[in-house]
């Protein structure tokens, strides 16, 4: 499934660029995701968006980057505060912040111990989702809504949750947490897939 369109309103407080000393970490791991082909280009729509939270709110990536890789900091968007009665994201940046910045927002606000929230797109990772033993959302709903970020919240204790039929979402304590494990269900998918091809079902 292709990324969706913004859906929500936002103000812009400051253009200021974050600033936070985290933002190199981010800017690696979103380098990763691209060469590794979690984020790729779907349809023209440039897909996935990598956060973390920060002690004003969450650093996330900007909406509509086509490459992920030597991002510089106005590719990056902090969110101050969000206003769930008027959909309203109040933030500091040069861009608009990702479409799906309302699940990274219920995310962080649902759970405490949840640092770093990286949404990517595989589609050996969907299609294997069960075999791997990975929680996917029951329900199927649009990219950048409401739904869908409120139905990522009804798997309770999941890192790693896949948004069926669309992609996936791996948390983490620290970003290198939520990377390394998103990395390494991409491998597990691999060898899933490789077993497939060899007709060896053990």
């Amino acid at each position: 499934m292709k990324e969706g369109m913004i859906q929500f309103n936002t103000v812009v407080a400051s253009e200021q660029t974050p600033k936070d000393p985290q933002l190199g970490e981010l800017k690696e791991w979103c380098a990763k995701f691209q060469k590794n082909y979690l984020t790729p280009v779907v349809e023209g729509n440039y897909t996935g968006n990598l956060s973390f939270r920060s002690k004003e709110g969450f650093v996330i990536t900007a909406s509509g980057l086509k490459d992920k890789e030597n991002l510089t900091d106005d590719s990056f968007v902090c969110v101050k505060h969000y206003e769930e009665k008027n959909n309203t994201f109040y933030v500091e940046g040069k861009k608009a912040p990702s479409s799906e910045s309302v699940m990274h927002y219920l995310i962080y606000k649902h759970h405490r111990d949840v640092n770093a929230v990286f949404h990517g797109h595989n589609n050996l990772i969907v299609a294997n989702a069960e075999k791997l033993g990975l929680a996917v959302t029951e329900k199927e709903y649009g990219s950048g809504t409401k739904s869908l970020a409120k139905e990522v919240l009804k798997v309770p204790d999941a890192k790693i949750i896949v948004l069926r039929n669309h992609g996936f979402v791996s948390l983490g304590a620290t970003m290198k947490e939520a990377g390394e494990r998103a990395l390494a269900i991409l491998d597990e998918a691999k060898l899933e897939r490789a077993r497939q091809q060899s007709g060896c079902g053990c």
